[in-house]
């Protein structure tokens, strides 16, 4: 089984950045999905699989994910429609690989137009793959900003200072709190699983206690409150949402 300890230095995920935990798959070869689920499996990604289009979009709609992989011969729907109504209905920005035994010219263009994040040929090569998700997870590159910082709706992570910026305000936040508040920021008006924090800042299972302290602690140091215009929320059973809100609301 090819893993990424097998890999050149440079292509392991071996910074909180550049790791990904869960992968929500649209696959509806059952061999095909096994081999995929055997890959990512072997290099601590959980693969969360569906066979139809609509069952799949559902679970986008409860869960959140780092990368999604498309087929695009689907009983139900076609890849590219899958992806548009990712694109434009759930407003995700998650990064999107379209899988496929589809080569051709026009398929590509339509696909990376569509909003696709990469493109890669059946049959897949697995280090080849495992390396597309690696520099899926990096993100865009902008020579505009310093290593490790990322923009989202106006607030600046700065992985390397452990630091988040808002306007004219920067606070220092502690290792896991800083992971938790950017994983909340990154599915602004999604809920987030406890299972889906846990795997992605923790690496595996943390103690409730341990979660509820630091989404409490991102919360407070923040200011994620109605007053200005943000609401943090726990779902009961399942995790939390980070939400807009008009400033002031109750």
């Amino acid at each position: 089984m090819a893993t990424l300890n097998n890999l050149p230095v440079s292509f392991r995920a071996g910074h909180s950045d550049e790791t990904l935990r869960r992968v929500a798959l649209l696959e509806d070869s059952p061999e095909e999905a096994q081999a995929l689920k055997e890959l990512l499996g072997a290099n601590g990604v959980e693969v969360r699989h569906q066979t139809r289009a609509e069952t799949f979009l559902n679970m986008l709609r409860r869960d959140s994910f780092d990368v999604l992989i498309l087929d695009w011969n689907l009983p139900d729907a076609t890849g590219y429609e899958v992806l548009r109504k990712v694109r434009d209905d759930l407003g995700l920005s998650i990064p999107v690989l379209m899988l496929t035994a589809r080569s051709g010219e026009f398929e590509i263009v339509q696909a990376l137009s569509g909003g696709a994040s990469d493109y890669v040929i059946k049959p897949w090569r697995p280090f080849e793959l495992l390396a597309r998700l690696k520099v899926l997870m990096r993100g865009p590159v902008s020579a505009q900003r310093a290593p490790y910082q990322e923009v989202i709706e106006g607030w600046c992570f700065d992985a390397a200072q452990r630091q988040v910026s808002h306007g004219e305000v920067a606070i220092r936040l502690a290792g896991k709190e800083f992971e938790v508040a950017r994983l909340l920021f990154r599915h602004l008006g999604r809920s987030v699983s406890r299972e889906h924090i846990t795997q992605t800042v923790w690496g595996g299972d943390a103690p409730s206690r341990t979660v509820d302290t630091h989404v409490s602690r991102v919360r407070v140091r923040l200011g994620l409150t109605a007053a200005n215009g943000f609401q943090l929320q726990s779902i009961y059973g399942f995790g939390y949402r980070l939400d807009r809100v008009a400033p002031g609301a109750p």
